[in-house]
């Protein structure tokens, strides 16, 4: 289970996250939903563009727990699953379970 915050990226957002360096381009969707477990408090991230560099590398939106919104190039966990049929593919350091645990 994912948190159900939901956030809608004003349209600025989504250009400064378009012209950030080293940025594969994509669709960026208008709302976005929180990829963490479901959470009360604290910041939300979701996903947003792969980062051609630093390797690895995924461009977030952070919002919530008082930053507002903030653009963030992280790494990806990579924590293997039990299976090691998947990898976790939330930020580095994440709080709550790994992505893998939803799927597997």
């Amino acid at each position: 289970m994912e948190c159900s915050e939901v956030v809608s990226l004003p349209k600025e957002e989504r250009l400064k996250a378009l012209s950030y360096p080293d940025v594969e381009t994509g669709e960026i969707p208008e709302y976005l939903t929180c990829e963490l477990d479901p959470h009360p408090y604290g910041e939300h991230v979701a996903q947003l563009l792969y980062m051609e560099k630093p390797n690895g590398s995924v461009l977030w939106l952070a919002w919530g727990g008082g930053i507002g919104m903030e653009l963030r190039c992280l790494p990806v966990c990579e924590r293997a699953s039990p299976t090691e049929e998947n990898s976790c593919w939330l930020p580095v350091r994440h709080r709550g379970g790994h992505s893998w645990e939803h799927y597997e």
